[in-house]
């Protein structure tokens, strides 16, 4: 779908509307409380990024492009040696360890479209999404996690592969969870040398019968709290 021809809606990325049904459907139970506040300023402000996500990002480089351009750091006191990778003018190090671990994920999907972005209008508006990897009849998406404080229902309870189903055409989708074992933000930062880089088993969601209707559920929710709340003016995503 040409982008000139939809500029005259709002363009919302998927990840907008999960910010939106985390905040809804959570519960007393939940890790964390997610404020409106939070779910507002991730539509009106922008997002910078963090030192987790960049590190994701750096991991996220190698299963895309293999060999993407980063300097190497000497071993020091006990950390082994590794490599610098620029990521938002911040420099994340990862081990040769872990980025064998990145390479053998990535030599599994040799024939893998990477960050493949689709658009699907919906009539009132048009949604966004960009998948890590689309292999075959599968999508895959990478999530770097940095605790095994979480349940598979933080996943399955996801909009995420609800909608990129409907995006792409497709009826499988896996979630492949990297996880760096005992992280510290404060102790490690961006330098994550020496940590285990632990792949889980892939969680694995699959098109349902009434899947599409629940979509349109949930985003004719979130289009009227988001004119209530005088958001529609932000929702307008450029690539």
């Amino acid at each position: 779908m040409e982008i000139q021809i939809i500029m005259d809606k709002p363009i919302i990325r998927i990840t907008q509307i999960e910010a939106f049904r985390r905040y809804i459907e959570q519960s007393e139970l939940s890790n964390y409380e997610i404020t409106e506040q939070s779910v507002i300023d991730s539509i009106s402000g922008e997002f910078t990024g963090s030192i987790k996500t960049r590190i994701g990002t750096a991991l996220h480089r190698i299963i895309e492009e293999g060999r993407p351009k980063c300097v190497r750091v000497p071993a020091c006191a006990l950390l082994p040696c590794g490599r610098a990778f620029d990521v938002d003018g911040n420099k994340v190090i990862l081990d040769i360890d872990q980025i064998k671990t990145a390479l053998a994920y990535r030599d599994e999907h040799p024939n893998a479209f990477h960050e493949y972005r689709e658009y699907r209008d919906y009539g009132d508006c048009i949604l966004t999404g960009c998948a890590d990897m689309i292999d075959g009849t599968e999508i895959r998406d990478v999530k770097s996690k940095y605790s095994l404080y979480f349940s598979d229902q933080d996943y399955t309870n996801s909009c995420q592969w609800r909608y990129y189903m409907e995006l792409f055409g497709l009826d499988i989708f896996h979630f492949d969870l990297f996880i760096f074992d005992g992280y510290d933000e404060k102790k490690h930062g961006y330098d994550v040398r020496g940590l285990p880089l632990r792949r889980l088993e892939p969680i694995t969601c699959y098109r349902y019968p009434s899947m599409e209707q629940d979509n349109r559920l949930l985003l004719s929710e979130f289009l009227k709290w988001a004119e209530s709340r005088n958001l529609i003016q932000y929702l307008n995503f450029k690539e």
